[in-house]
């Protein structure tokens, strides 16, 4: 055996095994990564405590608990395209509320069905009047979707700063997002946006693989070498 390892063919053979050994290794050392965030914001969800009546949400967790005050600009409302919810297509619709302090504060009031013509805007309906409560989660801006044209207007490819700051600029607005749970008083006529379902088991499960296909790899290595070596002595 020490002789085939010893050859070009076979040392080239070794060095792909080795190869495809550390890829696997990566990959499933990824997964267990991305388990490990995955079980955090499933805890954050769960164990979250509401924070009452602030001002400003602010650097605040993401998926924490949150009571904001303040009065909702209507006219400034936005839909985020593209956003499933039980098989349909539909928009979320976000709204700013105005603080006390000034700032404004974008709120994910509820998802709202599309329209049959893509480039219809369907009626939204408006959020409470007056001083209201929004009882919420944080939730982080998505990254902005560079290169996208024609739009109808009220309409934003991505729940991003930089797309639905560009209807408020001027005012001053917090860099976190509230996803609405429940308001008071009143009652939206939305349909409620629920919190992400997350399940760490199916990265713990590619770990797993990634993991199995490595010991594949070297016992396949071994197999294949003996197997030579007992056609040569033969």
């Amino acid at each position: 055996m020490l002789a085939l390892l010893k050859t070009r063919r076979w040392l080239s053979f070794t060095a792909l095994v080795v190869l495809a050994i550390t890829g696997f290794g990566l990959l499933s050392r990824w997964q267990w990564d991305r388990a490990d965030e995955r079980r955090v914001e499933r805890i954050a969800i769960s164990q979250a405590q509401v924070l009452d009546r602030v001002d400003s949400v602010t650097d605040l967790g993401e998926f924490s608990r949150v009571q904001v005050s303040g009065t909702f600009v209507n006219e400034k409302t936005q839909l985020v395209r593209q956003r499933p919810l039980d098989g349909g297509n539909g928009y979320w619709v976000m709204t700013p509320l105005s603080v006390q302090t000034g700032l404004q504060i974008w709120v994910l009031r509820g998802w709202l069905g599309a329209s049959t013509i893509a480039t219809e805007v369907p009626f939204i309906p408006p959020a409470s009047s007056g001083e209201i409560t929004v009882t919420g989660a944080i939730r982080n801006f998505e990254a902005p979707l560079d290169d996208v044209y024609g739009l109808p207007k009220g309409v934003v490819a991505k729940m991003s700063k930089e797309e639905l700051n560009a209807t408020v600029s001027n005012a001053t607005v917090d860099n976190r997002i509230v996803q609405s749970i429940s308001v008071s008083p009143g009652q939206e006529e939305l349909v409620i946006v629920p919190l992400p379902d997350i399940d760490e088991s199916q990265n713990i499960s590619y770990a797993v693989q990634w993991i199995l296909f490595a010991l594949v790899a070297i016992v396949g290595w071994f197999v294949f070498l003996r197997r030579e070596a007992h056609t040569t002595i033969e």
